[in-house]
């Protein structure tokens, strides 16, 4: 049902080096998406404004693709990896 949806948060995050998608979950109420991501990649200078920047790129590419409204995108990081495990 949500397959597009996961699509496009695949393509989303695919630009960003060393980022490995693991799962994606869609869950539609109201007409509006709340979308959970769940990533591993390796250690960032400033983690936290990297993850703000990849719920941004997803939600705007959701809007901008489908004209669906994102209320939240939930970003999980599973791990951390080195450039061993990457």
């Amino acid at each position: 049902m949500h397959k597009p949806i996961i699509t496009i948060v695949a393509m989303s995050v695919q630009p960003f080096d060393d980022v490995i998608l693991e799962g994606v979950k869609v869950y539609e109420q109201q007409k509006r998406l709340t979308i959970h991501v769940t990533v591993s990649f390796k250690m960032k200078q400033n983690m936290l404004a990297f993850c703000e920047h990849i719920q941004k790129q997803v939600i705007d590419d959701i809007y901008e693709m489908t004209g669906k409204e994102v209320f939240a995108v939930h970003l999980y990081v599973r791990r951390l990896v080195d450039g061993k495990n990457a």
